[in-house]
């Protein structure tokens, strides 16, 4: 959605730190905390959601890297149990920090 109107309030020092403090603890801009409080929306916070990330990506590399040496030909039939069970541990890990709604 195309962001072209601005919204000028006032408000005093101490709302706004509070409104600062929310965003960053939301991980979202001040304009997009504010829009989704605005229109009445759920905002979630999931703890520790970093360490999945870094996980998923070090993931994607190696099946990166398997499926270029699968096209290239170096490898035929590639073992990916071990990339199952990462996958397996970090979903499991998700579900059992269900993500907080502030």
């Amino acid at each position: 959605m195309n962001k072209d109107k601005n919204l000028n309030i006032r408000i005093s020092t101490k709302d706004l730190d509070y409104i600062k403090q929310r965003s960053k603890k939301a991980n979202l801009t001040i304009t997009g905390y504010v829009t989704k409080c605005a229109l009445n929306k759920k905002i979630y916070v999931y703890d520790g959601y970093k360490e999945f990330l870094t996980e998923l990506r070090k993931i994607g590399t190696n099946v990166n890297q398997i499926a270029r040496a699968c096209n290239s030909g170096e490898i035929s039939n590639p073992n990916l149990v071990v990339f199952q069970r990462e996958l397996k541990n970090i979903w499991q890990s998700l579900k059992s920090k269900p993500p907080k709604e502030i």
